[in-house]
């Protein structure tokens, strides 16, 4: 039996809980707006801080979510988004490569620090691993540093690799915190809801089409909807609201890891990861240490095909790796079939294999064996760019459709290849100024 159709009305949909979204949310909720928060995935923590968590939080449990050419995607679901399954690495964003575009947040930047938890990693929680990388890079002239991270240090512990799998002592800041404040302040939260389109009349937006895991169908009027479902997300449910180029210049910052192992004293698997690292602007790579729980370095090792399998799975007391993250070409494509294509350029194998080579001289500097050193297939991790400012949002975010506007990875202009939350709650902050203007 067909269940009946849902109505529901607020001052500000917001469709997707990533950290753009539930900064909006949060801020709009505290001003007093009746605020809609709507989430294809759980609003729950279950698994959350477990070996177990890339099962509910990561789309398609990550290894089966690939585009067409066979690369991994990371892509996390649930309120936080991609925040419950990030390393907690808070890269500041250069300032120019938005004023260009007429944006300007260093104050909501300075907000942003403040409110979710943006510490420096003291040297007492580094570990000795990230330690000698650390050094090593220094020594052969690479500007590696200690990485500020999405952390509150009371909580934190020294020699955990457990931030991608949700911190088991709440130390690590994710959306979720921001979901939970907006219901507290009276925002309501809608889990397993997925928004097919934006409701258009007139060229101006007033709501959105959606539907439950249930079969619940529900339309839910505004007087403002902000797209916040992700670099694919939103791509999507503007491709099925008529903008046709949605899904264009897909980016993904395409990362590779590259594992040494120690001749003498422990690894680096246990410790904090991306703790350590930098930013190469002249290259276009971003380094950082890598680490991991045991089981699933074994799983990961096994299904990359290493040179010496037994030594890969057994010697994680003894592995360390550096991630290498470059800032690819806008060549992607997001197709409503369920297809997402995202083809390496020469431009970008030559940062890979350049980042590749840089990383083998810092892991054998370190003291690795400079005959075992294995490469792992290529992940895209930041989804991003499919309706870019100056292309689909204006400076202020807003679609061509009025009180249409998007606010999530999909409006960076260009891939930046460093970790991308910091700018997203920043400009969730601008965003929610203004909003709070016109509600």
């Amino acid at each position: 039996m067909a269940k009946k159709l849902k109505k529901l009305e607020a001052d500000v949909i917001v469709a997707g809980a990533g950290p753009g979204g539930c900064t909006i949310a949060k801020e709009l909720s505290q001003k007093g707006k009746k605020v809609i928060l709507i989430e294809k995935g759980v609003y729950s923590k279950m698994f959350y801080g477990s070996l177990l968590a890339p099962i509910r939080y990561m789309e398609k449990f990550g290894f089966l979510f690939r585009t067409v050419e066979g690369d991994w995607i990371v892509q996390g679901k649930g309120f936080g988004g991609g925040t419950l399954i990030y390393a907690g690495s808070a890269f500041v964003p250069h300032p120019g490569q938005w004023q260009q575009y007429g944006i300007d947040f260093t104050e909501e930047l300075a907000e942003a620090k403040k409110d979710c938890w943006v510490n420096k990693t003291p040297d007492d929680m580094l570990g000795e691993g990230p330690k000698r990388l650390l050094a090593s890079a220094q020594e052969l002239g690479y500007p590696w540093e200690v990485i500020d991270k999405f952390v509150d240090l009371t909580k934190c512990k020294a020699e955990c690799p457990m931030c991608p799998y949700g911190c088991p002592r709440g130390a690590k800041w994710t959306g979720m915190v921001f979901a939970e404040e907006a219901e507290r302040n009276g925002a309501t939260i809608l889990p397993k809801v997925t928004v097919r389109d934006v409701i258009i009349e007139n060229g101006v937006a007033g709501g959105v089409r959606a539907r439950g895991s249930n079969g619940q169908e529900y339309e839910i009027n505004g007087k403002i909807v902000v797209c916040a479902a992700g670099g694919i997300g939103t791509a999507r449910i503007l491709k099925r609201s008529g903008f046709d180029d949605a899904g264009s210049w897909f980016t993904g910052d395409p990362a590779i890891m590259v594992f040494g192992y120690f001749k003498k004293g422990k690894g680096g698997m246990r410790d904090m990861l991306f703790s350590v690292g930098c930013h190469d602007d002249e290259h276009g790579v971003t380094f950082a240490n890598v680490s991991g729980p045991r089981m699933f370095w074994g799983l990961q090792r096994l299904q990359e095909k290493p040179q010496k399998p037994v030594n890969a799975i057994f010697r994680w007391g003894k592995a360390i790796g550096v991630m290498i993250k470059i800032a690819d070409e806008l060549d992607g494509q997001i197709h409503l079939d369920g297809r997402i294509s995202k083809p390496r350029t020469k431009r970008d194998m030559y940062r890979l294999e350049w980042g590749a080579a840089a990383a083998e001289k810092i892991l054998i500097k370190a003291g690795c064996d400079p005959y075992n050193i294995d490469h792992s297939g290529v992940i895209v991790g930041h989804p991003a760019a499919t309706v870019r400012v100056g292309q689909l949002v204006d400076s202020n975010l807003e679609t061509s459709v009025k009180n249409l506007y998007c606010c999530d990875t999909s409006v960076i202009p260009d891939a930046f290849g460093v970790p991308p939350t910091l700018v997203i709650v920043s400009l969730g902050k601008r965003l929610s100024k203004r909003l709070e203007t016109i509600v």
